[in-house]
């Protein structure tokens, strides 16, 4: 929690703050594993967006204990549906590239390539070309993000509904609030128990969570 939250504090913009959270996240999973002196972690910011877009959810359900979810309001009735957006739900990913002549095609493109071309769809192109003779349409058409319309039905009346979302922002509002529980952790065991921030800080979150709730039950 302590490293999503510094990760979602330290980036300028969603995309920013995506890529930290994605590293904060291959960071404290690789800390436990053995590897080489020399063997560089793998980058997660370098994975196709609709791989890195289903990690998000997948760090968000870990991190909060619960999957994302998104309420939509029905036009007919006005009836509230909740969909639940986990890595099931969406579906997986499948790796896509588009091949346009022998050694000419686009690939799909990764946060480092959309941080990398600032919303210059000229500059997004050129990176994810492979050879000459790609197009942007070719990009969009093999782009497998969470970025689109969620389609399903009113719980109420059975019409359909629909909304366009992108996971990015969803995931990452959500994600806003683990700062302030944090900091409501470290507040309440350093008052009971004395400790400074860096131990709390590197407790395991489960065990943070429980000690939190004993000291609840401790309180007059």
């Amino acid at each position: 929690m302590a490293a999503l939250a510094e990760a979602l504090e330290l980036g300028v913009d969603a995309l920013q703050q995506a890529i930290g959270v994605l590293r904060a996240h291959a960071a404290s999973r690789a800390s436990g594993t053995p590897r080489a002196k020399d063997e560089a972690l793998p980058d997660p910011a370098e994975l196709p967006v609709g791989v890195a877009d289903r990690l998000l959810l997948a760090i968000h359900e870990e991190a909060l204990g619960r999957p994302l979810e998104v309420t939509l309001e029905c036009d007919a009735c006005g009836e509230l549906t909740t969909l639940v957006l986990s890595q099931d739900a969406v579906g997986e990913h499948w790796p896509r590239s588009a091949w346009c002549a022998p050694g000419v095609g686009a690939r799909e493109p990764s946060y480092l390539d959309l941080a990398a071309a600032r919303g210059d769809a000229g500059a997004l192109l050129e990176r994810c070309s492979i050879g000459t003779g790609a197009t942007l349409e070719d990009i969009g058409r093999i782009e497998g993000s969470l970025c689109g319309p969620l389609v399903s039905s009113c719980i109420e009346c059975g019409d359909p509904i629909f909304d366009d979302r992108d996971v990015v922002p969803l995931v990452l509002a959500s994600l806003a609030h683990i700062g302030a529980e944090l900091d409501y952790q470290v507040h309440v065991l350093a008052a009971t128990y004395g400790w400074d921030l860096a131990s709390i800080e590197t407790l395991p979150d489960a065990r943070r969570r429980r000690l939190v709730d004993l000291a609840a039950g401790m309180a007059p």
